[in-house]
């Protein structure tokens, strides 16, 4: 039984039916039919010794391509994935406010040498205090280095270390309580190596576990939790973390390591010894360096700023 474009749709949601479920209902019977023409076709040129590869993949890739729209479209309906795009529009406003702002030479970044490390931090900080200098180079033609580059100018990289969040927060930047909240928001940010515990494609989920401390996420991120993870392998991402309004969400850099890596291995049992959060910067300066050395060794879909 077909119904009217511009009839009430049969859901009963008071909509016209085009305006419904009329994309969802075309998706499914575009599926359907390329599912038969593909076993047709599989069946004719296998029995027949003409089978063709290439063609075959070409209609893996269209069907996976199908049911990631119908994916979207239905996480799009959900309250929570609505919210979580309003929050992510106005992360993307404020920070392309502080690109601009960093462009324009506003913004200087100053190491605090009077700082004092916390004495809760001083005892299990001492190797982590130790000089050591590492050097970063960013690629700007990379996502990942662009990225990398303005998270240490955005968000606070170390205690001792101001940046733009900060400078923003104290010049009164923004006069809208939700926005004032929102950067305080970023200032708290989390950034560390976490592990992908698993995901949820159906709700927008992604569930992290972070491999030095042991908090729990559940992180929104449409793109991650629809990819394909590899389930013989373990795979950590390093990543930022804001948390507002009770939704988690990424800023939008990560570097995503498999288990198998024996650099990650002995990256995590060499932190571990003495982890302390103010250390952050080494760690960051470590992973950075050695993702941009080998970008191919894993690729993953996650979310764009």
């Amino acid at each position: 039984m077909k119904s009217n474009r511009n009839a009430p749709c049969p859901c009963r949601s008071g909509k016209k039916y085009k305006d419904c479920c009329y994309p969802k209902d075309r998706a499914k019977q575009a599926t359907a039919a390329n599912t038969e023409e593909e076993q047709e076709y599989l069946h004719e040129n296998r029995t027949g010794g003409g089978y063709d590869e290439d063609r075959y993949f070409d209609y893996q890739q269209t069907l996976l391509n199908m049911f990631n729209n119908l994916r979207r479209f239905d996480l799009d309906r959900k309250t929570h994935i609505q919210e979580y795009y309003k929050i992510r529009k106005m992360h993307q406003e404020v920070v392309d406010a502080m690109v601009k702002y960093h462009e324009d030479g506003k913004f200087e970044q100053k190491i605090d040498p009077n700082f004092v490390v916390p004495a809760d931090e001083a005892s299990s900080s001492k190797r982590t205090l130790k000089v050591r200098l590492i050097e970063s180079k960013f690629d700007f033609n990379t996502r990942e280095g662009a990225h990398a580059f303005y998270d240490l100018q955005i968000y606070k990289p170390a205690p001792n270390m101001n940046c733009i969040t900060e400078e923003f927060i104290q010049s009164r930047r923004y006069r809208k309580p939700e926005k004032i909240e929102f950067l305080h928001s970023m200032l708290s940010s989390r950034l560390g190596l976490f592990k992908i515990t698993g995901t949820d494609m159906t709700e927008g989920y992604v569930y992290l576990t972070d491999v030095f401390t042991g908090d729990e996420y559940k992180m929104i991120d449409v793109g991650l939790s629809g990819s394909k993870m590899n389930d013989d392998d373990d795979v950590y991402v390093y990543t930022r973390i804001i948390t507002y309004h009770d939704i988690n969400f990424g800023t939008g850099f990560s570097l995503f390591f498999s288990a198998s890596d024996g650099f990650i291995e002995n990256y995590i049992n060499t932190h571990k010894k003495d982890y302390s959060p103010i250390g952050e910067f080494l760690r960051f300066s470590e992973l950075y360096n050695y993702h941009s050395k080998f970008p191919g060794k894993i690729k993953i879909t996650t979310n764009e700023l």
